[in-house]
């Protein structure tokens, strides 16, 4: 390899690194001064479209209510100890635990919204937010792969 042809790698290297140092300066000033971004890969960021209450269109007694705070309530008409609320959060799915996902390949997560939802006494459970309008929800749940579909109550 001759000089020139060394020079224009080196270049092109410097120029690459500039741009990731750049790009990863930028998302961390997004984040603003007072604000934590979690380390874990946990995000509290929720879409202001899932904040509302859901109802199964498969069960229709089946409701689930996602807040702005984290929490979410199932809740099912005519079995109040079917009530349960815990937390949902976003995650990466490449930063969870080997496994948790289920069989599910991590590559066909890429570009989608993965909640992570955990209830006291009961195992914690991953859904893929396959679609959302201001009307409607679709999710499957990585675990299974049952998708679930609700339309929203209020």
């Amino acid at each position: 390899m001759n000089s020139k042809t060394l020079w224009v790698v080196i270049v092109i290297i410097l120029l690459a690194g500039a741009t990731y140092w750049y790009s990863n300066g930028q998302s961390a000033q997004q984040a603003g001064p007072d604000q934590q971004v979690p380390a874990s890969g946990e995000s509290s960021a929720v879409d202001p479209l899932m904040t509302g209450t859901w109802k199964s269109t498969d069960d229709a007694k089946f409701t689930r209510t996602f807040n702005a705070d984290g929490t979410v309530t199932d809740a099912y008409e005519g079995d109040a100890s079917a009530t349960v609320t815990g937390t949902y959060t976003t995650v990466d799915p490449l930063k969870e635990p080997a496994g948790a996902l289920g069989a599910v390949p991590l590559e066909s997560l890429t570009g989608v919204t993965v909640l992570k939802v955990t209830f006291p006494q009961s195992e914690v459970m991953y859904f893929g937010v396959n679609s959302l309008t201001e009307t409607s929800l679709t999710m499957t749940y990585l675990g299974r792969g049952n998708i679930l579909l609700f339309t929203k109550v209020r």
